[in-house]
């Protein structure tokens, strides 16, 4: 008798069930999932040493990114001009009118700080023509600026605003599905100001999407267009970015491959903001009218642009302004980036059954090979991992490997019967016959010697 070999594909299948079983937790399951990103983060530092920032859910839609990014040790706060106190009665309305932004404009520009963000939505209902043909030759003249509005979302759309166009991306520039970024089509507040000719004009809030603590949002769509937060836009003008020049990259980032500008975003086109202190404002409105040297020293010597911010009421939105400027302007370099990007259903399927044949052949191996096969296997994968840049389950072919063992341990060996050996019992011995006892030679012998005696 001897022991028969257990088939292969019974070696295979319990291994296979197990790790097809934990792939698809996987994706469903988003406990599982963050197990699964656990092990993607210790294989990403060990193949990445230097790729300190991660993100992403591991996910098709977000697949697991490593970059290497250059952090800003120190950045300018953005330089402040609250509208609001006067005093003195230097404008002629608190808001201000048409006829009084365009004087404050004229001084700016006059003073040196001909960039400006304008961070309240210029809104008026019955404005003098007049004054706002002033107010937009003044805007005209500025080297760069950026205005704001109220968007949202309503029954009927109404057409986009050429200042919000110019300023505008068309949908096709995002990577990946950018179907959970606000939807707007409409300006919320009527006779709002833009601008007509030069001007950039971005959204201040939008008003049919409830803002979540500690976030604010960059990029919505109208249309089949893509359109920017204006504190976005003011950074763009101070680092002298165009919008045609991002990519967007819902989950991800927004970012400027020219640049390396790297602002983090999650599928609903929210950045985080950076908590800052509660700071007052460099300077009044009015105080730039009739400037003290000191004033205007302190203008000139600031990068631009300058931001004009709604003071009112407690301050309260004037710091949530400045909050999100600063989170903006301290946004890191992006130096390089790798992304494991998810195969297609029927792909992973395939690594995941690839890796239980293996588990299943390296056990076959003598005590020594399994050494050596395992880790020839482990390289083989890590290497991969870094060439291919591609999502590797790797939870589920840890799982193979130990199911596999477990199983080969407790398998039973089938003993296999063969035909019995019968035997062989040695013949009688033959007893002589009479025949035999008469030989004649034998008698002629006999006969021969008892004539001789």
């Amino acid at each position: 008798m001897h022991a028969r070999q257990t088939p292969f594909l019974t070696r295979l299948l319990p291994p296979l069930s197990a790790s097809v079983a934990l792939w698809a937790l996987l994706l469903s399951v988003p406990v599982v999932m963050r197990w699964e990103n656990g092990m993607q983060r210790i294989a990403g530092k060990v193949l990445y040493p230097s790729y300190k920032r991660v993100s992403g859910a591991g996910t098709h839609a977000e697949p697991y990114v490593m970059m290497r990014l250059f952090e800003v040790a120190k950045v300018e706060e953005p330089f402040v001009v609250a509208m609001g106190e006067d005093p003195d009665k230097i404008f002629d309305s608190n808001p201000l009118s048409p006829s009084d932004c365009a004087v404050l404009l004229d001084a700016m520009k006059t003073e040196g700080a001909g960039k400006v963000m304008i961070a309240a939505p210029l809104a008026w209902q019955s404005a003098d023509p007049f004054a706002l043909e002033a107010l937009e030759q003044v805007m005209a003249g500025l080297p760069g600026c950026v205005t704001s509005v109220a968007v949202g979302r309503g029954a009927q759309e109404q057409s986009m605003p050429p200042a919000l166009m110019r300023a505008s991306v068309p949908l096709l520039r995002v990577v990946g599905s950018g179907a959970t970024v606000p939807v707007v089509n409409r300006l919320t507040i009527d006779g709002t100001f833009l601008g007509r000719e030069s001007t950039w004009a971005g959204f201040s809030e939008i008003e049919s999407e409830t803002k979540a603590p500690g976030q604010s949002f960059l990029i919505a769509r109208w249309g089949d267009r893509v359109i920017f937060s204006s504190s976005l836009l003011a950074v763009l003008l101070r680092e002298e970015v165009h919008p045609e020049e991002l990519v967007i990259e819902p989950g991800q980032a927004i970012h400027s491959p020219r640049t390396g500008h790297w602002w983090e975003i999650d599928l609903y086109g929210r950045g985080k903001e950076i908590p800052s202190l509660a700071a007052p404002p460099d300077l009044q409105a009015a105080q730039l009218i009739r400037p003290e040297p000191e004033d205007l020293a302190k203008l000139q010597k600031h990068r631009p642009p300058a931001h004009l911010l709604t003071q009112a009421g407690d301050g309260a939105l004037m710091q949530q302004q400045r909050r999100e400027l600063h989170s903006l302007y301290m946004s890191p370099r992006l130096l390089d980036r790798v992304s494991w990007r998810r195969l297609p259903m029927a792909g992973e399927l395939a690594i995941v059954a690839l890796l239980a044949c293996q588990a299943v052949l390296v056990l076959g191996f003598s005590r020594r090979g399994k050494c050596w096969a395992t880790l020839l296997l482990f390289g083989l994968w890590l290497f991969a991992l870094r060439g291919g840049a591609t999502w590797i389950p790797l939870a589920p072919g840890l799982l193979a490997f130990f199911v596999a063992y477990a199983t080969r341990r407790k398998m039973p060996v089938t003993i296999a019967a063969t035909e019995p050996v019968v035997p062989i019992e040695p013949a009688p011995p033959v007893k002589e016959t009479v025949a035999a006892k008469k030989n004649p030679l034998k008698q002629a012998k006999k006969a021969a010697r008892k004539k001789k005696k």
